[in-house]
C-alpha cells in the first residue's frame, strides 16, 4: 500500500490518455494481420480480460514508440517533482501495462487487467481504493466508462469527454476528427488518378461532354477507393510509421485519428467507391475498379514486404488507373499504352525502394522494417530501375515505328520526338535520386516538380499535335 502523506496520489488511465491510442485494439489489427484467427475467436468466446491476455503475449507493444500526451506526461512530472505518488490504472493487459510503465519510468504502481479480471469502470475504482486503502486520489481519464472514478475523485482531470463532475481540469481538447480523417486520407494523392483521362486524351474523345463525364466518375470513385486503402494501410502500419521520422506525424500514427474510426471510414469509402463504380460505369468500368481495389489490399496486408513483388504491384496498380478509365469511356486499352505504363511505373517503383534504401541507417544485411530488401540491394534495385525505364523508352520507339504504318494520326512522324523528353526524364530523376534529392514517393514527387510538369506538358502537346495537326504528314515518309 502506497501512502498518501507526501500528497494525494495522481492516478492515470492508459489508453487514450496516457497515450492517443488504445494498445488492445490496435495489438488486435496486429494479431489479424498475422493470420492468428483461430486463437483470437476463442479468447473473443471467453470475454475481454482473456482476450487481452492473449494479445499481450503474443503481440506486445513497442512502449517505445507509442503517442504519449504531452499534457499527461507534464502532469505526471509535476506530481512527481511535488513528492506525490503516481499510478498508472488501466484496463490493459498487466504485461502491456508494466511494458509502458518502464517506458515512461515515472510510476510507483501499476494496477492492471488480468486473465481473469478486467479493470474498467467500478472494477477499476475498487482496485484503486483497495490499493490506497480509501485515501484521496486526483484521477485523470478521458472516456464514459471513467465517470464513477472522476465522481470519487478530489481533482477530475480529462483529455476526452466531460466528466460530469464540477471543477474538473481539462487537460486537452479533443482531437478534430474531421480534420484528420481527412489529413490520413491523402488527398493530394489523388493526382495520381489523373492516368484514368490517359484513354480520353489518346482516343480523341476530348470533346465528348458525356465520356469526360465517366471518367470524372472513374477518378472519383478511384480516388475514394485509395483514400480508404490509405487508411487501412496506415493501421496496419501503425508501428513501422511510428518509428518513422515523418510518417509519425500521420494521423492514425500520432494518435489524432483512431483505428476503429478509421477502418470504418476505409469500409464506407471502399463501399461508396464500388457501388458508384457498379452504377454508373458497367460491369467492366467496376471490375477494374474491384481489381484495383484487391491488388492494393494485397499489396497492404502481404506484397509490400515481398521482395520484387512488390514494385511489379505497384506499376500493375498505375495501369489499371489507365484500364479503368479505358472501361470508363468503353474504348479498347492500347496495348503499347499498357506496355509503356508497366516498365515506366516499374521503373519508378524501383526509384522508390532505391530511395529507401539509401535512406536506410539499417545494417547492409538488414532487412528494412516491412519490407523484402536489405541495404546491400541499392545496387541490383538500382540496374533493374534504370532497366526498365530504358525499356519504356524502347516501347515508345516501337509505338512511333507501328503508329507510322497506320492511319491513326494525322502526323505520325512527330511520334519519334517523344522517346527525347522521356529519356531526359528517365536519367534526371534517377540522377535526384542518387543525390538524395527525390523523397520516398517518386510519382509525388513528379506532380510537383516544375520540370517534371513541363516534360509531361511537352510530351502531351506532341501526341495532341501528332494525332490532329496534319502538319509534316510525308515530310519524312516512313518505311
Amino acid at each position: 500500500m502506497i501512502s498518501s502523506a507526501d500528497g494525494v496520489p495522481l492516478v492515470v488511465d492508459l489508453d487514450n490518455t496516457l497515450i492517443r491510442g488504445d494498445v488492445a485494439v490496435e495489438a488486435l489489427v496486429k494479431a489479424v494481420r498475422q493470420g492468428a484467427p483461430g486463437g483470437l475467436v476463442r479468447c473473443l468466446a471467453r470475454g475481454a480480460a482473456a482476450t487481452k491476455t492473449w494479445l499481450a503475449r503474443r503481440v506486445p507493444p513497442d512502449a517505445s514508440t507509442l503517442a504519449y500526451r504531452d499534457e499527461v506526461i507534464a502532469l505526471i512530472a509535476d506530481a512527481r517533482a511535488a513528492g506525490r505518488p503516481v499510478i498508472l490504472a488501466t484496463a490493459a493487459h498487466w504485461r502491456t501495462a508494466r511494458r509502458v510503465a518502464a517506458a515512461v519510468g515515472s510510476f510507483d504502481a501499476v494496477l492492471a487487467s488480468s486473465r481473469r479480471r478486467n479493470l474498467k469502470g467500478g472494477a477499476k475504482l475498487a482496485a484503486i481504493r483497495a490499493h490506497l486503502g480509501g485515501a484521496p486520489f486526483d484521477y485523470v481519464g478521458d472516456a464514459p466508462a471513467d465517470r464513477p472514478l472522476w465522481q470519487a475523485a478530489r481533482v477530475a482531470y480529462t483529455v476526452g469527454v466531460d466528466t460530469g463532475v464540477a471543477g474538473e481540469v481539462r487537460l486537452a481538447t479533443p482531437a478534430g476528427r474531421w480534420r484528420a480523417l481527412a489529413k490520413a486520407a491523402r488527398p493530394h494523392q489523388w493526382a495520381k488518378n489523373a492516368l484514368v483521362f490517359v484513354p480520353l486524351v489518346t482516343s480523341g474523345r476530348l470533346t465528348q461532354v458525356a465520356e469526360i463525364a465517366n471518367a470524372l466518375i472513374a477518378f472519383a470513385c478511384l480516388s475514394l477507393i485509395a483514400s480508404s486503402i490509405y487508411l487501412v494501410n496506415d493501421v496496419l502500419d501503425i508501428d513501422a510509421d511510428r518509428a518513422h521520422a515523418r510518417k509519425r506525424h500521420r494521423p492514425i500514427a500520432a494518435g489524432t485519428l483512431t483505428v476503429p474510426a478509421a477502418l470504418v471510414a476505409a469500409v464506407i469509402g471502399t463501399v461508396a467507391g464500388l457501388g458508384a463504380g457498379a452504377a454508373l460505369l458497367g460491369p467492366a468500368g467496376f471490375a477494374a475498379l474491384a481489381g484495383y481495389c484487391g491488388l492494393t489490399l494485397a499489396y497492404s496486408f502481404r506484397l509490400k514486404a515481398a521482395m520484387i513483388a512488390d514494385v511489379l504491384t505497384l506499376a500493375c496498380l498505375y495501369t489499371i488507373r489507365i484500364i479503368a478509365g479505358a472501361a470508363a469511356i468503353a474504348v479498347p486499352v492500347s496495348v503499347w499504352l499498357l506496355l509503356f505504363s508497366i516498365f515506366l511505373f516499374l521503373s519508378l517503383g524501383y526509384l522508390k525502394r532505391y530511395v529507401e534504401l539509401r535512406g536506410s541507417t539499417r545494417d547492409s544485411h538488414e532487412l528494412l522494417s516491412g519490407r523484402g530488401y536489405v541495404p546491400g540491394d541499392e545496387g541490383i534495385v538500382a540496374m533493374n530501375g534504370v532497366g526498365a525505364g530504358m525499356v519504356s523508352v524502347l516501347v515508345l520507339a516501337l509505338f512511333a515505328e507501328a503508329m507510322g504504318r497506320g492511319h491513326s494520326y494525322a502526323s505520325p512522324v512527330l511520334l519519334w520526338l517523344l522517346p527525347l523528353p522521356l529519356l531526359y526524364w528517365l536519367n534526371r530523376i534517377w540522377m535526384m535520386g542518387r543525390r538524395g534529392e527525390v523523397d520516398s514517393d517518386p510519382v509525388a514527387f513528379a506532380l510537383t516538380d516544375r520540370k517534371s510538369l513541363v516534360v509531361a506538358g511537352l510530351v502531351a502537346a506532341i501526341l495532341l499535335a501528332a494525332k490532329f495537326l496534319p502538319i509534316l504528314a510525308d515530310a519524312l515518309p516512313l518505311a
